[in-house]
């Protein structure tokens, strides 16, 4: 009777794991509720500290990513020029190529000589499609030279979804990428000082050049701007704002505060008057400070999961001690989860752990992971050990062979048909030898009769 309730409910278990959905940590619903409304097609909150998912929506979806391309056209500059004080002549083609698109300017000129650096920051602050297009003539022979470089540079950072068909942004029918690939993007060009640099300025002096006097050029992204009130963030640090008819208007950017870093990315947004103030914001802008903002209020790391913490039993066979196994977690699990909530409100959902185990184990043995959720998300996992020793049963082992009648009657039919062979190849093989001494005795005996023939003769 004990051994079918701890079936029975072991069975529960597992029938109800099979059918509970597997999620994604996504924590969107919980900044609704505070009447809060992210109104982008696309918005995107991960954390900078170990990478989970916090907010998401439409993250996989590729979409047109207006001038956010222009983090990747940075990115591939900086990946092939060490020395970015190096001078460099505009060509009259980055200039020209442009003419009658409505593109966004950053005012340099063909025959301009001008550094690199500062070309960055032409592409970067002011967003100018005509640095783009310099930096992409220079670095690529062609812009479709530079194209493929950036296309073959995404797919090394494993960015699935993207495909670029300009270094600028500008709609093209299968220039597209998702949120998550502009994630990998922007970390990547992060890990370059001129690079983080230049994106957290809200204005630049550019020097005088040839062609241009000294002058200042003006971030497009108002969350870093402090003079820009209905948006300014003192927390954002950057990163790329777009917008076209395609891509609407976007945002890619990061902030820190308390020890905390997050990267946000709003795409698809549009002008609406989301505050009932009577003026129309930008909800790429306005998005990214809604999940900051409640980021920021809401979530804590908390230890969800203690070393040793016992997460689920499995069946145990051939151990006299126990008839279970009891499965604990592997190591100490912090996770980003709403303030005042701890181990307590957790469960777990075992992944990859047999239906039953056999003796002997030994404490320590890992077996399988489980998926730790919080109000039914998965927001981490955690490797699954044993955690006692358990010994083997021999007798068990052979009771339960035998208990099993299938298997029992298969060893028994198996034992008779090699006896029935065994005696049957003996016979054959004795009675074969039997054949051969009579005949040797007919051969001799009959040689003995002639032999005495041949005598009496």
């Amino acid at each position: 009777m004990k051994k079918l309730i701890f079936f029975i409910c072991s069975l529960a278990i597992i029938i109800t794991s099979l059918i509970t959905p597997v999620s994604a940590q996504n924590y969107i619903n919980s900044v609704q509720n505070e009447k809060v409304k992210l109104n982008c097609k696309v918005d995107l909150l991960v954390s900078l500290d170990d990478g989970s998912v916090i907010i998401e929506k439409n993250a996989d979806t590729p979409v047109a990513p207006a001038s956010l391309t222009k983090v990747m056209t940075a990115l591939v500059v900086l990946k092939n020029e060490k020395n970015l004080d190096r001078k460099m002549v505009v060509s009259e083609e980055a200039i020209t190529s442009l003419y009658g698109t409505g593109s966004s300017s950053s005012g340099i000129k063909a025959g301009e000589e001008i550094s690199v650096y500062d070309l960055l920051v032409c592409l970067l602050i002011p967003s100018g499609n005509d640095a783009a297009m310099a930096l992409a003539i220079e670095y690529g022979g062609t812009a479709a030279g530079f194209v493929e470089m950036m296309n073959s540079t995404a797919l090394a950072l494993g960015c699935k979804n993207t495909h670029f068909e300009n270094p600028h942004g500008l709609d093209s029918p299968n220039h597209k990428t998702t949120a998550k690939d502009m994630v990998l993007m922007a970390k990547a060009a992060l890990e370059y000082t001129a690079f983080e640099t230049i994106v957290s300025e809200y204005i630049h002096k550019l020097p005088a050049t040839n062609m241009n006097e000294e002058r200042n050029v003006v971030n497009s992204n108002y969350v870093i701007n402090p003079y820009r009130t209905t948006y300014y963030n003192k927390n954002v640090k950057g990163i790329k704002t777009g917008t076209t008819d395609a891509a609407g208007r976007c945002l890619i950017s990061y902030a820190s505060k308390d020890g905390y870093n997050y990267m946000a990315v709003a795409m698809g947004g549009g002008q609406l008057d989301s505050d009932a103030d009577g003026v129309e914001e930008n909800q790429a802008f306005m998005d990214t400070n809604h999940m900051y903002k409640w980021a920021f209020k809401n979530l804590k790391y908390e230890i969800v999961t203690q070393q040793g913490q016992f997460v689920c039993s499995v069946p145990l066979e051939y151990c006299a001690d126990s008839e279970s196994a009891k499965l604990v977690a592997k190591s100490e699990v912090l996770a980003l989860v709403p303030q005042g909530n701890d181990s307590e409100s957790v469960s777990f959902r075992p992944v990859d752990v047999p239906e039953s185990l056999a003796a002997p184990l030994k404490k320590g043995d890992a077996v399988g992971k489980a998926e730790i959720l919080f109000a039914g998300q998965v927001i981490a996992t955690v490797d699954l050990v044993v955690a006692e020793d358990a010994s083997y049963d021999l007798f068990l082992y052979v009771k339960s062979v035998i208990t099993n009648s299938k298997t029992f009657i298969t060893l028994i039919v198996v034992v008779i048909v090699l006896c029935v062979g065994a005696y049957v190849t003996l016979f054959i093989l004795s009675n074969n030898k039997r054949k051969k001494q009579r005949e040797i005795k007919m051969v001799k005996y009959n040689e003995l009769r002639r032999n005495t023939q041949k005598k009496n003769k």
